[in-house]
C-alpha cells in the first residue's frame, strides 16, 4: 500500500476517533443546555460523518482528493464554530492550526496557502468584530493589540510548514532524479 494512503487513513481514524471520544467531554465541559447539546452533537457529528464517508472513499484510491476534502471540510467546520462560539478568537487559533498542520500533510503548497488565507482571514475578522478597548483607548487600536496577539504566530506556524513542504518536495525531486539516474545506466 502506498504510504500517503496509509498516512491519509490514519489521520482520517485520528479525527473520527477524535470527534467522538470528545463529544462527551464537550458535552459536560460547559453549560448543558440544549443549544450547547444541538451544537456539539452537529459538530462532532459532521466530523465523524466526513471521516467514515472519506475512509469509504479513500478505499476507492482517492487519495489526494480525500486530503482535500478533509482539510477543507474541518476548516469550514471550525470557521463557522469559531465565529459563531462567542469565545476569543485566541481560543480558536489551535484549531486553525491543526488545520493547517494537516494541510501541510495531506496536500501541497498550494492548497495550504489557501488553507492560511481562508484561516487568517475568518480569524482577523473574528478578532476584528470582538475588539472591545479598554477605557481611555480607542477601537483601532484595541483592534491592533488583538490580532497582534495571534496573528504573528500563526503566519510563522505557516512559514515553517511551508518551507519544509518546500524541503520536501525538493527532496522527492532529487530522489526520483537519481532514481531516473541510476536506471539509464
Amino acid at each position: 500500500m502506498d504510504p500517503r494512503h496509509r498516512l491519509t487513513r490514519a489521520l482520517l481514524r485520528v479525527v473520527l476517533a477524535a470527534a467522538v471520544l470528545t463529544a462527551p467531554v464537550f458535552l459536560f465541559a460547559e453549560s448543558f443546555d440544549r443549544e450547547h447539546v444541538v451544537r456539539v452533537l452537529l459538530s462532532n457529528g459532521l466530523a465523524a460523518l466526513l471521516c467514515a464517508g472519506l475512509l469509504v472513499y479513500l478505499r476507492r484510491g482517492h487519495v489526494v482528493e480525500v486530503g482535500r476534502i478533509l482539510v477543507f471540510g474541518l476548516l469550514a467546520l471550525v470557521a463557522s464554530l469559531s465565529w459563531t462560539n462567542g469565545e476569543d478568537v485566541r481560543i480558536n487559533v489551535i484549531n486553525f492550526v491543526l488545520v493547517s498542520v494537516l494541510a501541510s500533510v495531506l496536500t501541497d503548497r498550494r492548497v495550504l496557502l489557501g488553507v492560511a488565507a481562508v484561516s487568517g482571514t475568518v480569524m482577523v475578522a473574528i478578532a476584528w468584530r470582538q475588539a472591545v478597548p479598554p477605557a481611555g483607548e480607542e477601537l483601532f487600536e484595541a483592534r491592533l493589540e488583538a490580532l497582534a496577539q495571534f496573528l504573528p504566530t500563526y503566519a510563522v506556524i505557516v512559514l515553517v510548514l511551508w518551507l519544509r513542504e518546500g524541503a520536501r518536495a525538493r527532496r522527492v525531486e532529487s530522489e526520483s532524479g537519481a532514481a531516473a539516474d541510476v536506471s539509464l545506466r
